[in-house]
Order: C-alpha cells, then sequence, then structure tokens
C-alpha cells in the first residue's frame, strides 16, 4: 500500500472528527459510529476499520438532460444486470454507478434505473 493510499483513511478519519456532527438517527446494523461531514452533507458510518459513505446520492443526469454518449460505455451484457433486452431506439448506458435508459436518436435520457450491479 503506497503511502498516499494509507493516509487516505486517515484523512477521511480526520475531515469526520473535525465536523463533529455525529448522526442522529440509531446506528446501521454492523456500525459502531457514523458522521456527517459538514461540506457535502454526506453520513460516513464505521464498519470494523472502514468508514463506508452510507448516505444514497442522487443520479448525476435527470430524465430529459443530454447524456454523454461518447464518454461513456454501452451496456452489452443486460442480463448480468437484470435488465430486459432492447426492443426500440433506446441503449443502456451505466455511469459512476448509475444506469440510464438513453434515445438512440437524440442522446437524452429517458429513463433512470437506478444502480445496480453486475451479478
Amino acid at each position: 500500500m503506497t503511502a498516499q493510499a494509507h493516509a487516505l483513511p486517515l484523512l477521511l478519519a480526520a475531515a469526520l472528527t473535525a465536523t463533529g456532527a455525529g448522526a442522529e438517527a440509531p446506528l446501521p446494523e454492523g456500525a459502531s459510529a457514523c458522521k456527517v461531514m459538514q461540506a457535502s452533507g454526506v453520513t460516513f458510518c464505521k464498519f470494523g476499520n472502514r468508514w463506508i459513505a452510507t448516505t444514497a446520492r442522487a443520479p448525476a443526469l435527470a430524465v430529459g438532460d443530454p447524456f454523454p454518449i461518447y464518454e461513456q460505455s454501452m451496456l452489452m451484457e443486460l442480463d448480468r444486470y437484470g435488465l430486459p433486452p432492447v426492443d426500440g431506439p433506446w441503449r443502456y448506458f451505466r455511469r459512476d454507478g448509475v444506469i440510464y435508459k438513453v434515445s438512440a436518436r437524440d442522446g437524452r435520457v429517458i429513463e433512470i434505473l437506478g444502480r445496480r450491479t453486475r451479478r
């Protein structure tokens, strides 16, 4: 592990400690502590020795937004994500862990399918 990678958890812990804000809600199962970073509003909880973001982030794009199709790869193995086959003028793309249904005609987001992982 590089010194920079080793220092990242320390920086995160320092940022969380510096906020001084504790979680008011009950802790998620398995978490020993939770803190909210004031700058971003993201809640981090400690599971063992790791701090993990537990706040759900909103998708970066909304329905009707132009999708950067030339910067992302189209999903080809749809069954791995539990997606139905493409049967119209649209395609599936994944960006920042969120799957989008995008028009093949104008490149705009038709639907946000949410976060899904490969099977």
